[in-house]
């Protein structure tokens, strides 16, 4: 799926560090039969601590004027200094499991989350009113809304009334995407990854369940399976905020920068009010319907699925209000879509335990803003006597697909007594009616950041085990490829015009990591993560300064 540019360079990596510790099953099978009633309960407490590594220098800020408003000093990037917290999260979680009957079993998760809040904050872009000039309000309002959780955060029935059919119903995750953190068919479930860089992190983890009803049955004569979902979007049930994707504008350590300098000065940071999110209405209207069938083929695995939804994320502007004194409310939605997608996988004869896998996907209908200097649809007089200014986003059909290579191979250099596994990725989205006139962006509010007819990704990984597994060690990396004749930046010699710039580099990161085990209960992963990119309004360079050393300690019981 095509996403914004930061979350297109996250989306790189084949396999995140942090998920080798999670150890989780992203997609529960349901559970055997059994003849006596059981009750099992199971969890952890982790606590997982990042520090900035960046030097002080890459922590600037540059002043930028704007013609009817006093000069602002705004970070040029998104980081914060040397030696400070880039997370401190707390985690709780115990997950249960009930089985009464051989065709009945309850499935809990319970989560409760404590973070500190973090200096970086205070460049949040809060979309409430009235934050602007109070920094400090800014880092409590973060903390408050995205650091802390008690959550009841699955809850789900299964009933099997037949030995093939199970019905899930109830509060859940479901993961329909195989090719690791490219995620092109996950479309389920929106995510939060609002404390931490979301490639470097398991979507177990990020996924915000969802109230639902879930069918699944086998068919052995056609040696395949169906999965079908039903959202129906229940009314006080759902916080509406938690039926898309959490928008990385507002956080500090791992969300995006103030915008740089618009070609609309009228939709600059220090003009905007407040930002009013038009989430899915809670209706039978709004519910969301999708199904996978997944099959065997000879030797090669295959699925293929369609999702009618919402689209989770970027949120879309509609229109903005202009009062009376030049300040800007602006409303943005999540405007309805369809995906359909298919994925094969192949193990090559030879070399042995080759692993061959492709995962595509089409969009017909996603929805992309509009640069703030294009036509609007539209202009309207209210009766305040404020101005209503209609954007003009455009529907553009889009296809992704990547394709990923596995291999465990014997290298006695490097480990004589366990394989080594190597993992490539190549992603590429593109949309065969790009018009480069149209000027649609990539990140909406950023209008350095244009639509290209092309983005392609190369992700990898490469990891071992030493003692029987008690020490991991994992290199994992990504890039953004670069981009030719379409960003704009800002004329700072002419305040109402931009300027071409030919070409830049995207950058990419890389996560040099080591897990240790010791025992059945205590993990530990140790990583420096490293982002590179010289543009900090364009995809991986939006997380630039963002280096740092992070260490998760968990308890498994």
């Amino acid at each position: 799926m095509r996403r914004t540019a930061a979350i297109g360079a996250a989306c790189c990596a084949l396999a995140s560090p942090a998920a080798v510790i999670a150890q989780g099953i992203a997609e529960p099978a349901p559970k055997p039969f059994v003849e006596t009633a059981t009750f099992t309960v199971q969890g952890f407490v982790q606590n997982q601590t990042g520090v900035f590594v960046a030097p002080d220098e890459s922590a600037e800020r540059e002043y930028r004027p704007e013609p009817t408003v006093p000069g602002t000093m705004f970070p040029s990037n998104h980081g914060d200094r040397l030696g400070r917290l880039s997370m401190l999260r707390n985690t709780l979680q115990l997950e249960a499991d009930w089985h009464p009957h051989r065709r009945f079993s309850l499935h809990a998760i319970v989560r409760g989350v404590v973070s500190l809040p973090l200096s970086v904050d205070r460049e949040a872009q809060v979309p409430d009113a009235g934050y602007l000039s109070e920094p400090e309000r800014r880092v409590r309002w973060v903390s408050e809304r995205f650091y802390q959780e008690a959550d009841l955060r699955e809850i789900w029935l299964d009933w099997t009334p037949h030995d093939l059919v199970t019905l899930r119903l109830g509060r859940q995750l479901v993961a329909w995407g195989e090719s690791g953190q490219a995620r092109l068919r996950d479309v389920v479930n929106p995510i939060d990854s609002t404390w931490h860089f979301g490639a470097l992190e398991s979507f177990e983890d990020q996924r915000l369940p969802l109230w639902m009803l879930r069918a699944m049955v086998e068919v052995p004569p056609l040696r395949g399976a169906l999965d079908v979902v039903w959202i129906p979007m229940v009314p006080f049930v759902e916080r509406p905020e938690d039926t898309v994707t959490t928008p990385l504008t507002f956080v500090g350590a791992w969300g995006l920068p103030q915008p740089p300098l618009q070609g609309d000065t009228s939709v600059m940071p220090q003009k905007i009010h407040s930002k009013v999110f038009g989430y899915p209405e809670q209706t039978p209207e709004s519910s969301r319907v999708g199904a996978r069938w997944r099959g065997e083929v000879g030797p090669i695995a295959y699925s293929l699925m369609y999702f009618w939804g919402h689209q989770l994320t970027p949120p879309i502007p509609a229109y903005y209000v202009t009062s009376t004194g030049g300040i800007n409310d602006v409303w943005v939605r999540f405007p309805r879509m369809h995906v359909a997608g298919l994925s094969l996988e192949y193990n090559v004869p030879f070399p042995v335990s080759t692993m061959l896998k492709l995962e595509a996907t089409v969009e017909p209908d996603r929805t992309y803003a509009p640069q703030s200097e294009a036509d609007p649809a539209g202009f309207e007089s209210l009766p305040d006597g404020s101005t209503k200014t209609i954007f003009r986003p455009v529907e553009k059909f889009t296809a992704n697909y990547a394709l990923t290579i596995q291999q465990p191979a014997i290298v006695r250099f490097l480990n004589p007594s366990d394989v080594v596994v190597v993992a490539l990725q190549f992603a590429h989205s593109f949309l065969p009616t790009f018009d480069k006139d149209e000027k649609l962006l990539e990140v909406p509010g950023y209008d350095s950041t244009l639509l290209t007819k092309h983005q392609f990704r190369l992700g990898g990984s490469i990891f071992t085990s030493y003692l029987h597994g008690m020490i991991t060690p994992r290199i994992t990396g990504a890039w953004l490829f670069g981009y030719d004749g379409l960003r704009q930046g800002f004329d700072k010699d002419n305040l109402s015009s931009f300027e071409d710039v030919a070409f830049r580099n995207a950058g990419g990161f890389l996560s040099v990591s080591c897990q240790f085990a010791f025992g059945d209960h205590w993990r530990m992963l140790l990583a420096l993560n490293q982002f590179f990119g010289d543009d900090p309004y364009y995809g991986a360079g939006f997380y630039r300064d963002r280096d740092e050393v992070n260490l998760t300690v968990r308890y498994q019981f």
